[in-house]
């Protein structure tokens, strides 16, 4: 006996499913007149064959499953139920007339069952503990969907990110040439406020040269297969410095690492997280003192779970802990570009970088002591 009730919404394919199990016809119908004011399209089966068959072809969002039956009884066919991917996470809940003892409701919640009921049926408590396990299949279905749809949403927007960034190159660059092209033949014709106007103008078209460009490393990133190598990230951290050596003279830091690892992840992820701390760690200092920056790495957890943290600390400005999540989200800044220059992508680059390679990145900071960020890769050396 198979059958199936959708009274609500048919074909609509949006209801969950209950999946109730009993040798007795008669069961069964008294229990799918219980439960159909819940407006879930109810599955019958009068055997753990069938039932089997059934979860094959279905999704359900809970089982009542009766415990005496003849050739396969309720705990046999709940244990082959759970070897099924789609049904690990399905409640199940065991019903039975005659097997009352604790050895049985042990057995029932060995196997993963949530619930153990003894019959005659209290139709309240059976009709509300259902509901419950609706409520939460229905609940959980929603967040799913929403995250596919944000998913895809994200996907959408980062691929009209790549292609908006990859094509506003060439015209910025353009502009930028001319505007100087213009300031050169016409230096002598141009009073001053005319030369300053064209001294604005190339500088927002490099500093939009430097958004497109952060804007479409951004929305490379998961876009392209991440290849792991096994890299000396002592090594890496000296050549990332050979970019910063102007700037280091300048501001007369002090930046050190020592006895950094050799670790197997993507020796691109590495370079663009110290490139943006090391970058953020020399920009973002009040001059007062004499810039001091550190790298630092140590080895946390075991097997599987170890995991190396890298930490990049300053004596910086520091950041008020209310801003600790803002700053990784894209395009969000604490100060204005004339205070400090930048584009606010970088950590939000560095964070989906690393995460998508299995990591994450955080802070802890003193306003007018300095900042640590700290990120971790997975040990795979």
């Amino acid at each position: 006996m198979n059958t199936l009730r959708n009274d609500n919404a048919q074909g609509s394919g949006t209801q969950p499913k209950i999946l109730l199990v009993d040798d007795r016809w008669e069961n069964l119908l008294a229990t799918e007149a219980l439960l159909k004011p819940l407006g879930a399209s109810i599955i019958t089966a009068d055997s753990g064959e069938k039932a089997l068959n059934l979860v094959l072809e279905n999704d359900f969002a809970i089982v009542l499953l009766d415990v005496q039956m003849p050739i396969m009884d309720g705990f046999e066919t709940a244990r082959l139920m759970k070897t099924r991917p789609n049904m690990r996470n399905v409640p199940i809940i065991f019903i039975t007339a005659i097997s009352k003892e604790d050895h049985f409701a042990t057995e029932a919640a060995e196997i993963g069952a949530v619930d153990y009921i003894f019959k005659p049926i209290n139709s309240d408590i059976l009709k509300s503990k259902v509901k419950v396990y609706l409520d939460l299949y229905t609940q959980r279905e929603q967040i799913l969907q929403l995250n596919a749809t944000l998913r895809q949403s994200n996907e959408e927007l980062e691929r009209f990110a790549y292609v908006c960034s990859h094509d506003m190159q060439e015209p910025v660059r353009m502009m930028n040439i001319y505007a100087g092209f213009l300031a050169e033949d016409a230096l002598s014709q141009l009073d001053e406020d005319s030369q300053r106007h064209i001294g604005y103008i190339r500088e927002n078209a490099v500093r939009m040269q430097k958004m497109i460009r952060d804007i479409l490393s951004f929305s490379r990133i998961g876009r392209e297969a991440i290849v792991l190598e096994t890299i000396d990230s002592q090594q890496v951290f000296s050549e990332v410095m050979q970019g910063f050596e102007d700037i280091v003279a300048q501001k007369q830091a002090v930046v050190t690492a020592e006895g950094l690892p050799v670790v197997r992840t993507s020796p691109t992820l590495l370079r663009v997280l110290l490139q943006n701390l090391l970058c953020n760690a020399m920009k973002f200092q009040d001059g007062s003192r004499t810039p001091v920056i550190t790298v630092s790495a140590s080895r946390e957890g075991s097997g599987r779970n170890a995991m190396w943290r890298f930490d990049v600390s300053d004596n910086g400005i520091g950041i008020d802990p209310v801003f600790y999540e803002r700053i990784f989200q894209i395009f969000q800044r604490l100060h204005s570009f004339d205070d400090y220059t930048g584009t606010g992508i970088g950590l939000s680059t560095c964070r989906k970088f690393v995460r998508l390679c299995g990591g994450d990145i955080t802070v802890r900071s003193t306003p007018g002591v300095g900042s640590v960020f700290s990120f971790t890769l997975p040990d795979k050396a």
